[in-house]
Parts: C-alpha cells; sequence; structure tokens
C-alpha cells in the first residue's frame, strides 16, 4: 500500500518538477506542427476562368476569375481561342502550393499573360500558343504553381485594318428624348476629331463600307439648362463586325434654351433710318400693335410668368409695352431699285430695359415667323 502511494507520489512529481523546461519543449513541439504542416502541398478545386483578350491599357476584371491575354490592339484584333481544333472561351486553372499560402486565394482572381505584346512578326503573325508557365505572377504567388486544363491554347488573330470616315451629322443617329431633339441646333454641330479612324479586321470594314444609311450613333440622354451638349459617338453595329474607333470621336452641339411660350400684344418700332432722309416716316404699319407668340427662356420667362400670376392684371402688358418691341427693319433698295406703295417685311423680337444685358438671343423669338405689312403715306 505505502509503495503504491509512493509510486503515484513519485508520478506527480515527475510532471510537476521543472515545469520551465516542460513548457519550452510544448511550445517548441506546437511550433514545429504548425511549421510542418504549413510546409504541406496541397491543391485548391479546380476553378473556371473566363479566357478574354486585352490591350496594353487593360482595366482589371470585377466579379468571376479571368485570364487575360494582353495584345497589342492597334495592330491585330482576337478571333478566337483554341482547344486543338476546338474554340473555346473557359479555360480551368488549378493552383497548388503550400496550405497556409492557398488559403489567400478563395477570392476571383485576375491572371494576365504580357509576354506577347514584345512580339515583332504581328504582320504575318496569325496565330500564338501559351501554357501556364507564360502566366505572370506576381510577388504574392510566386511559390504557387498554375495548371491549365487544357494545358496549350492557341490564340487566333487577325491583323487590324483601318478606315478612315469623315463624320458629318447626316450619317450619325442623333438619339435622345423629343424634348431634348427639338432644342438640339444642329447647325452648329462639330466633330472632334473631324475624321474619325476605325480599326477592324478587312472583311469587317468592307461590310461596314458597303452598308447604307447612318453609320454611327449618338446617344443624347439629359442637358438640362446646359447651353452645349458633347457626347461619344459609337459604331452602328461595330460589336457584331469587331470593329472600334482607335479613338473615339465626339459630337458638339449647341442646344436652345428651355422655353415657354407667351402670347402677348407688342408696340411695332418701325427701324427706317437706312433709307434716304426723305423717306423716312414714310412707311407705317396697319396697326400700332400686334398680338404675336413669342418663346421666352432663361430671366425673360421667368419674369413673364411672375407677371402672368400678378393680381394686377395690367401688370404685364404695361412691362411688355415698356420692355419689348415687334421690331421692324427696312434696308436700304439695292442701287436703281426703289419701294412701291407697300413693303412686305419680316419681324423679330427686340428686348429692352435691365434684362437686355442678360438675356440670350436665343431666349427672347418669335414662336413663328411674323410678316408685318408697310404702307407709305401720301
Amino acid at each position: 500500500m505505502r509503495s503504491e502511494k509512493r509510486r503515484q507520489r513519485g508520478f506527480f512529481g515527475a510532471i510537476v518538477a521543472d515545469p520551465y523546461t516542460k513548457l519550452a519543449a510544448l511550445v517548441l513541439a506546437s511550433g514545429l506542427w504548425f511549421f510542418i504542416n504549413a510546409q504541406i502541398t496541397n491543391s485548391l478545386p479546380k476553378r473556371q476562368f473566363s479566357l478574354v483578350a486585352v490591350g496594353a491599357q487593360r482595366v482589371r476584371a470585377e466579379g468571376g476569375d479571368r485570364l487575360a491575354v494582353v495584345l497589342p490592339t492597334d495592330l491585330v484584333v482576337l478571333n478566337r481561342f483554341m482547344d486543338a481544333d476546338r474554340p473555346i472561351d473557359k479555360v480551368d486553372v488549378v493552383l497548388s502550393g503550400p496550405r497556409r499560402r492557398l488559403d489567400q486565394f478563395v477570392k476571383p482572381l485576375d491572371l494576365e499573360i504580357t509576354r506577347f505584346l514584345t512580339l515583332e512578326d504581328w504582320d504575318t503573325r496569325t496565330s500564338f500558343e501559351f501554357t501556364a508557365a507564360d502566366i505572370g505572377l506576381d510577388r504574392l504567388m510566386d511559390d504557387l504553381q498554375v495548371e491549365l486544363i487544357p494545358a496549350r491554347i492557341r490564340v487566333e488573330v487577325s491583323k487590324i485594318d483601318k478606315h478612315p470616315l469623315s463624320l458629318s451629322l447626316e450619317m450619325v443617329d442623333v438619339q435622345a428624348d423629343p424634348p431634348v431633339l427639338g432644342r438640339l441646333r444642329r447647325d452648329t454641330a462639330s466633330f472632334q476629331p473631324e475624321t474619325a479612324m476605325i480599326l477592324g479586321r478587312a472583311s469587317a470594314i468592307e461590310k461596314f463600307r458597303q452598308r447604307g444609311g447612318k453609320q454611327v450613333r449618338a446617344i443624347i440622354k439629359s442637358v438640362g439648362s446646359e447651353r452645349q451638349v458633347t457626347t461619344g459617338l459609337e459604331i452602328i453595329g461595330g460589336a457584331e463586325l469587331g470593329l472600334r474607333f482607335q479613338d473615339p470621336p465626339v459630337l458638339t452641339m449647341e442646344v436652345l434654351p428651355q422655353t415657354a411660350v407667351f402670347e402677348l400684344e407688342l408696340p411695332i418700332k418701325v427701324d427706317d433710318l437706312a433709307l434716304d432722309p426723305q423717306l423716312r416716316d414714310q412707311y407705317q404699319p396697319e396697326a400700332r400693335s400686334r398680338i404675336v407668340r413669342i418663346r421666352a427662356g432663361g430671366e425673360l420667362r421667368s419674369k413673364l410668368v411672375l407677371l402672368k400670376e400678378d393680381p394686377d392684371k395690367k401688370a404685364l402688358q404695361d412691362w411688355v409695352q415698356a420692355n419689348l418691341r415687334l421690331y421692324v427693319y427696312i434696308p436700304r433698295p439695292e442701287s436703281g431699285a426703289s419701294y412701291g406703295l407697300e413693303i412686305d417685311l419680316q419681324a423679330r423680337v427686340l428686348l429692352l430695359g435691365s434684362l437686355q444685358a442678360s438675356v440670350d438671343r436665343t431666349e427672347c423669338m418669335l414662336d413663328e415667323s411674323v410678316v408685318v405689312k408697310l404702307h407709305r403715306g401720301q
């Protein structure tokens, strides 16, 4: 019995004796286990990557896994990716490496192959092949192995041809909401550059050249109170034909202001100072004023709306009488010619007073053509 107790005391004594040495051994053993476990090589399940071709000014993918082949897109255009004789647009990728490293690559990956940018025979080259060894891995992945399934992929390309396109508004399909379309000053349309360069396969460019009708499109979404709108152009059917602009052109047009129509009685002002002195004050309108429809924008529109809502019903007409004229200008007749007893002349609206400096010509105009008949007095 005593010997049994002595054995138990000896066992527990051995456990508690020299605790620091035993703790150090335990820590060393744990660290060794973690080190060995981290060195164990493992593989992630295969993942499907989209195959794409991008230019040197590439943009990182958002969303799923992508394997991008970087091409000199000013020289060649992608036809297709091939696995032997089978066209493909996806490839399976298997990542292998230390288990501790693989845990970092569960999020979407964007892999790239850039070495083909340095090739110099693009004038004659129609294809090239790549393997996993061609994938450029950054330092975060330099201890990983990449396997592609299929292991070898062929990239087929075509040399790019160029087609200069002289731009004019007649070839542009301008799309916008009807109110916006009505405000566009098509006579002010300008393009930058005036001649756009279209890039694509020779066969696609030929189809484009033979196609009639509108060739490019401009989509204008909104202009608000802007006086000018600028929008990019796109090739109609360009995506289907594989065509693109070398430098995307833009279309710029002036925009008429947002206006409202008011029916007002305007005093008629005849300007005959271009006539010889003896003919001045001879031509007079049939009436001293005339009811017309004017289109007003900006501050003039605001002023007329405010006056129209004034409880004093005379306020609007009093202001019009002081600040607006139906202006008729009599030009000097050509040499050897003279005016008869009656003259029919186009009139326009003339704004006077404090608003004259701040209201644009396009914000104060007749809504329709107005002709004033002038009679010569006896």
